[in-house]
C-alpha cells in the first residue's frame, strides 16, 4: 500500500495542506484506478456520481478510510446532512481529537446527521467520526478547500486567563486550527486502519521544535532598537527585523552592524493600502532606501498585519521570499496565499498574532505577559507548532522578552530566523517522495535525492512516534528510537468566553481602526 493522500479531484486547500503535512497526495480516476492499492486515505473533495459513489462505498466495504464534506459525501454510506450556521467548533472534553480547542469557520454548514464529536457555537455535534459500512470516515460540516482559499479578516480575542483579553485583527478562518483538525484526522483514521502514519518532520533533521523572533521596528527610536539589539545580543537570539524605513531613514546604515541578524521590509510609510499601485510604491520607496544603505531583505511583513490581493501582487512583484501577515494565516506552518483563482509566489511564513503591545492594550502586567506566553509555548510545544512570536521595540518591557527566551532555552528549543526557517521549508515542500508499506518494511523511493536535513515521522497504530531520517528502507519492527507524543493540552473549560460579545473590545476595535486610519 502505498501511504499517501489521494483526492477525488485536484484542490489547491488539499494539496496547501498535504504540502504543509508532509505527506503526498495525487488526484485518482475513481472509474480506472484501485483506490485500495494508491492511497492510504481517500479525500472526497466534490460530489460524486452515481459510479463514483459505489466505488467510494466499495473502498470503505473492504477497510478503507474516507474525510469529506458532507455535501461531497451524501448517500455514500447513508450519509445525509443538516444545514446549519456554523461560526466556530469547539472540544468540550473530546477523546477523537482532543488538542483541537476552538476552530473559527464562519460560514453556512451542512452538519452530518451521524455527528458524534466536537460541538459547534450552538452546543450541537459537529462531526461524524467512526466505522462507516466497514471503513472508517471522518465526515466535515464545512468544505476545507474553500476554508483554506479564505481571506475575510476579523477582529479577535486570544484566551488568558485575566477577564481582559488581548485581541488583534487576523483571518476569520483560523487555518491553524484547522490545519491541526486535518492532521488529526489524517492521523485518527490511519490509526483505526492499523497501518502507520508517515509524513515529512516539520523542522530540520529530528530538531523537536524551533524558535524565531520577528520585530517590526514600527518608529522605535535608536535607543530602542539597540536596547532590543543588546538584548537579542545577551540571549544569542537571531531576531528577524522588518524596517520601518521611514522613521529610521537618517540612521538606516546603522542596521548594517547587526550581524547575525535577519533585516526584512516593514514599509515606507506606515501603512497598507487597498490597492496594487499604492502597495507597490511604498515597497519600492523603502527597497531602494535599504539598499542604498546597503540592505537587502528578503523578507517583508505588512503594517498591522493587514493581508489583501493588492498587497500580495506587490509582494510578488518586489521579488520577496516570504511575507507574513496574520490577517491572512496565523498559527500555523507555512503556505502560499491565494485568492480569487491566483496564487501568489511569495511563502506566507505566520507567526502567533499576540504581541507585548497587544497585552498592554488591556492593561496586563509583566507577570501576565509572561505567562501568556508560557501558556501559548507549552500549546505549541504540545501541537508541533513552530515558536514564532514577534514584538516591537518601542513597547520595550525588556524583561518579559528576556523571560521568553530563558524558557525558549529551558526547552532546548533551536533558534532560527524566520528567513532561514522559509528557505528550509522550500527545500522539504519540494522533497515529496513515495513511501509504500510492505509488511512492516517502509519503502522511501527516491532517498538518494533527499537532502540530509529532511527528515520523516512515524506514528505507529499505538500512538507511538519515531523522528528518523528518510532512507531507502526503515523496518519498523527494528529498534527504533520510539517515544511518547506530547500530551494533547486541553482547552480550557471557559474557551467560548474568547468569542463573547466584549463592549470594551469593540470600542478598542474603533479607536485602533481611527488611528491606523488617520496615522
Amino acid at each position: 500500500m502505498k501511504l499517501r493522500i489521494g483526492l477525488v479531484t485536484h484542490s489547491s486547500g488539499w494539496e496547501q495542506l498535504c504540502a504543509q503535512e508532509g505527506i503526498a497526495s495525487l488526484v485518482l480516476d475513481l472509474s480506472s484506478q484501485s483506490v485500495e492499492d494508491e492511497c492510504s486515505l481517500l479525500v472526497v473533495n466534490r460530489e460524486l456520481n452515481g459510479n463514483e459513489r459505489n466505488v467510494v462505498e466499495q473502498y470503505l466495504r473492504n477497510g478503507g478510510a474516507v474525510i469529506g464534506f458532507t455535501q461531497h459525501l451524501l448517500r455514500v454510506g447513508g450519509t445525509e446532512g443538516m444545514e446549519q450556521q456554523v461560526k466556530y467548533i469547539i472540544a468540550e472534553h473530546d477523546e477523537i481529537f482532543p488538542s483541537i480547542h476552538l476552530l473559527d469557520v464562519g460560514v453556512q454548514g451542512l452538519v452530518p446527521r451521524a455527528a458524534n464529536t466536537l460541538r459547534t457555537d450552538a452546543s450541537t455535534f459537529a462531526i461524524a467520526a467512526g466505522p462507516l459500512i466497514g471503513g472508517h470516515a471522518v465526515v466535515l460540516p464545512f468544505d476545507v478547500d474553500a476554508l483554506m482559499r479564505d481571506a475575510r479578516p476579523a477582529n479577535k480575542s486570544f484566551y488568558s486567563t485575566p477577564e481582559r483579553l488581548p485581541s488583534e485583527r487576523v483571518s476569520l478562518v483560523d487555518k491553524g486550527e484547522l490545519r491541526q483538525l486535518v492532521q488529526s484526522v489524517f492521523e485518527y483514521l490511519h490509526r483505526v486502519r492499523g497501518i502507520p502514519y508517515v509524513h515529512v518532520w516539520y523542522f530540520p533533521k529530528n530538531l523537536r521544535n524551533v524558535f524565531a523572533m520577528r520585530i517590526d521596528s514600527d518608529g522605535g527610536t535608536l535607543d530602542e532598537v539597540d536596547t532590543l539589539h543588546r538584548i537579542a545580543q545577551d540571549y544569542g537570539v537571531a531576531m528577524s527585523w522588518f524596517l520601518d524605513v521611514k522613521s529610521h531613514e537618517p540612521w538606516l546604515d546603522h542596521f548594517k552592524s547587526f550581524a547575525g541578524q535577519e533585516i526584512g521590509l516593514h514599509c515606507y510609510e506606515h501603512q497598507t493600502y487597498p490597492t496594487f499601485e499604492a502597495n507597490l510604491k511604498n515597497i519600492t520607496d523603502g527597497l531602494q532606501q535599504m539598499r542604498r544603505a546597503g540592505l537587502a531583505p528578503s523578507g517583508f511583513t505588512a503594517p498591522f498585519g493587514i493581508w489583501n490581493d493588492g498587497l500580495a501582487q506587490a509582494v510578488s512583484q518586489g521579488g520577496f521570499e516570504y511575507s507574513s501577515e496574520f490577517s491572512y494565516a496565523y498559527d500555523t506552518f507555512p503556505l502560499f496565499a491565494e485568492s480569487v483563482g491566483t496564487k501568489y509566489n511569495a511563502l506566507q511564513v505566520p507567526i502567533h498574532p499576540v504581541c507585548i503591545g497587544s497585552m498592554l492594550r488591556v492593561g496586563y502586567s509583566d507577570v501576565q505577559m509572561r505567562e501568556y506566553f508560557a501558556m501559548v509555548v507549552r500549546r505549541k510545544l504540545s501541537r508541533n507548532e513552530p515558536l514564532f512570536f514577534y514584538h516591537h521595540p518601542s513597547h520595550r518591557h525588556g524583561e518579559v522578552l528576556c523571560d521568553l527566551f530563558s524558557l525558549i532555552r529551558e526547552h532546548n528549543i533551536e533558534n532560527m530566523t524566520m528567513g532561514d526557517y522559509a528557505r528550509w521549508w522550500k527545500r522539504r515542500i519540494n522533497t515529496f517522495f513515495p513511501i509504500t508499506l510492505d509488511g512492516s518494511i517502509l519503502r522511501v523511493d527516491g532517498s538518494a535525492s533527499i537532502p540530509d536535513d529532511v527528515y520523516l515521522r512515524i506514528v505507529d497504530p499505538k500512538g507511538q512516534e519515531a523522528i528518523v531520517s528518510a532512507s531507502g528502507s526503515i523496518d519498523l519492527k527494528s529498534s527504533l528510537a520510539w517515544t511518547t507524543p506530547p500530551a494533547a493540552v486541553r482547552p480550557p473549560a471557559d474557551i467560548r468566553r474568547i468569542r463573547e460579545f466584549d463592549p470594551r473590545q469593540k470600542l478598542g476595535e474603533i479607536y485602533n481602526t481611527l488611528i491606523r486610519k488617520f496615522k
